[in-house]
């Protein structure tokens, strides 16, 4: 399968498209397409699978460490 962007409202598989919806198209496709301004070649990255949760890091919890003062005598 090709990523490819629209520039221009397109009907695909019979679902209408808007322009700057992205496709995966198989190579012919994505080739005619382009080949007729209908459509640019995909050059985002994929996105990236996030895991659960906000996205937000979470940092280990470290030991609570005290200082004892002597006494001087």
């Amino acid at each position: 399968m090709t990523s490819i962007v629209l520039t221009q409202p397109h009907t695909h598989a019979g679902q209408a498209h808007k322009a700057g919806d992205r496709l995966d198209v198989d190579g012919g496709t994505a080739d005619w397409l382009i080949a007729n301004g209908i459509a640019r070649h995909d050059r985002q990255p994929a996105p990236v699978p996030q895991p659960e949760g906000d996205g937000t890091s979470i940092e280990p919890i470290r030991p609570i460490t005290t200082q004892r003062k002597e006494s001087k005598s």
